[in-house]
């Protein structure tokens, strides 16, 4: 989209100081797709050590590993963003550059004359809390994107992912194309490695180096996911 005249965005002093203390990541752009503000939790996001290294660049000028991977993605939300005016919600999950899959929540930045001059964005940590972690009493954990401690490799991760959601060995076997028969062999040679003697052991185990936690890399379909027609006014 071009634009003649990128409208100026004044942001006000208190805005400001509000969300430089919140611990969410926020930032802000005009339609040029290029930062006018960055809290310093998006600063951190992002690796970075300051705002003057978001602020005035787009994306893919930012010396940041996520903002390099993301930068097409985002600036095409950005665009969604600016064309519908209405807010848009997506799941970011990008291994190479964090550790934890996250919610981007983008609205429409207004002026006084009710005309969109830019975007305003923040991030949330996607959160999961099972039925049994409630019972627990233990807190919603972020889902992990890279493996916690290379303990088990990414193949025995697949199997532990679907056994920890209650599955089968026979439906386990059905997602991975593999026989019953060569799943029970693999839990066997897992509870084994873990020096466990059963299910309830294995997932104690599991919960204790956070493998109920991780994503393994072959159940990651995109890096940015869209979610249509989201009307509430949080993402979790």
């Amino acid at each position: 989209m071009n634009y003649e005249t990128i409208p100026e965005i004044t942001i006000p002093n208190e805005l400001k100081l509000i969300l430089d203390q919140v611990p969410e990541p926020w930032g802000i752009k005009n339609l040029e797709s290029r930062f006018v503000y960055a809290n310093p939790a998006l600063i951190r996001l992002n690796s970075l050590k300051s705002s003057s290294d978001m602020v005035g660049k787009i994306d893919h000028e930012v010396e940041s590993t996520l903002a390099e991977l993301g930068a097409e993605s985002f600036k095409e939300q950005d665009r969604k963003v600016f064309k519908t005016k209405k807010d848009l919600v997506t799941l970011e999950l990008y291994p190479k550059a964090v550790d934890y899959p996250y919610v981007v929540r983008k609205y429409p930045y207004f002026n006084d004359k009710q005309e969109c001059i830019g975007v305003v964005g923040y991030v949330k940590t996607l959160e999961v809390c099972s039925l049994d972690s409630y019972v627990k009493g233990s807190m919603p954990g972020s889902l992990l994107l890279r493996n916690p401690d290379g303990f088990f490799d990414e193949k025995e991760c697949e199997v532990i992912f679907f056994r920890l959601q209650g599955m089968k060995c026979s439906a386990i076997g059905e997602r991975l194309n593999l026989s019953r028969r060569t799943i029970e062999n693999r839990l066997q040679l897992l509870y084994t490695k873990a020096g466990v003697k059963n299910s309830d052991e294995f997932k104690c185990f599991c919960e204790e180096k956070n493998y109920h936690r991780y994503l393994p890399k072959k159940f990651i379909p995109q890096l940015s996911i869209h979610f249509e027609g989201v009307t509430h006014p949080e993402p979790l």
